[in-house]
């Protein structure tokens, strides 16, 4: 054999040992081609590529763990507290009918009733004081010829209490209001720019303050003279279970209703009417009913002295008659006074 037979194959014989192969790739179908082989390499590739990159990604995160340390606690914000109601002041003491009658004041004191102390008793130490301390607060509240929208000054007030034929002091002999009614005296006396006297301005301050020892309930504010040379004894004590009968109808709503029913349904008109003449020469303002029969009850049931008040004398009642109204009063009435 010589050198180009070793080296050099014939043509055509190549070709032939060549073809199979290239018919059996040719025959293979796509989807076994060699490419997609690749693919698959190239994921998993960049899969280890990206799950080497997480676990550097912990150890570092580890590591920065490590040199801070954990986080420091996050404060909670303070809590709010509602700021604590303003201490509710004492009031003045609590006494008995015959502990206050009892009393003898040298100057105006606060009082309340035991039995009842939403109801305030101040005592004076005469009829003068009294009138100079309320006057101006019956003028506005309950008197026939004085305005009810507007607070009179000294002058006008004066005049008002002449035309009545009666001075100062004796104008009333007791006194009975909601501290309500007196909170608003007050407040329009402000507004009218009426200046008021010592006295009148001591009230104030005991209608404030029983206004704050019970915020929820009206109290009932009274007065009551003392002994003098036109108040004995039992004057004062007619007096002051006259005004008691008033408290008790300003806080004792079923009362208050008892009464109300009792003038509507028990009272004749012709008895209403009586009453009504009576009030208006005491210088009352006869139109609200609320006074007509609030002032009846007291006068009937709590007014024993006849130099106050006598059904025959005032009323032109028999003694029958108006022991019928007092049955009928008295059936919803509380025990005192």
């Amino acid at each position: 054999m010589n050198e180009d037979d070793t080296v050099r194959l014939p043509r055509a014989a190549a070709m032939d040992r060549a073809l199979p192969s290239a018919r059996r790739a040719a025959a293979l179908p796509p989807s076994s081609a060699r490419p997609s082989h690749g693919r698959r390499s190239l994921l998993g590739l960049w899969t280890g590529i990206g799950a080497g990159a997480a676990a550097l990604a912990a150890a570092g995160g580890g590591v920065w763990w490590w040199l801070s340390g954990p986080a420091a606690p996050v404060e909670p914000p303070p809590i709010r507290r509602p700021a604590e109601p303003p201490p509710v002041p004492e009031g003045p003491p609590a006494l008995s009918t015959e502990e206050i009658l009892a009393n003898r004041a040298v100057e105006p004191l606060a009082l309340r009733w035991a039995p009842n102390p939403l109801v305030w008793v101040l005592d004076f130490p005469n009829l003068e004081l009294q009138g100079r301390a309320m006057n101006r607060m019956a003028a506005l509240l309950e008197k026939a010829r004085t305005p009810r929208d507007r607070v009179l000054g000294d002058e006008a007030l004066a005049g008002a209490i002449a035309a009545d034929g009666r001075t100062a002091a004796n104008w009333y002999f007791g006194h009975n209001y909601r501290a309500s009614d007196l909170a608003r005296f007050f407040e329009w006396a402000e507004r009218d720019g009426v200046p008021l006297n010592p006295l009148e301005l001591w009230v104030r301050e005991q209608v404030e303050l029983a206004r704050r020892v019970d915020r929820s309930r009206d109290a009932a504010i009274l007065t009551l003279p003392a002994l003098g040379p036109h108040v004995d004894a039992a004057m004062r004590g007619a007096i002051l279970r006259h005004e008691l009968g008033h408290g008790q109808f300003f806080t004792l709503p079923f009362f208050a209703a008892h009464v109300m029913r009792v003038w509507e349904r028990g009272f004749s008109e012709a008895e209403r009417a009586a009453v009504r003449r009576f009030l208006g020469a005491e210088g009352y303002d006869t139109r609200p009913e609320e006074m007509m029969a609030n002032e009846a009850m007291a006068y009937l049931l709590y007014t024993p002295d006849r130099r106050f008040f006598d059904p025959a004398r005032d009323l032109g009642w028999s003694d029958e008659q108006a022991d019928r109204i007092r049955a009928m009063l008295r059936s919803g009435a509380p025990e005192e006074p």
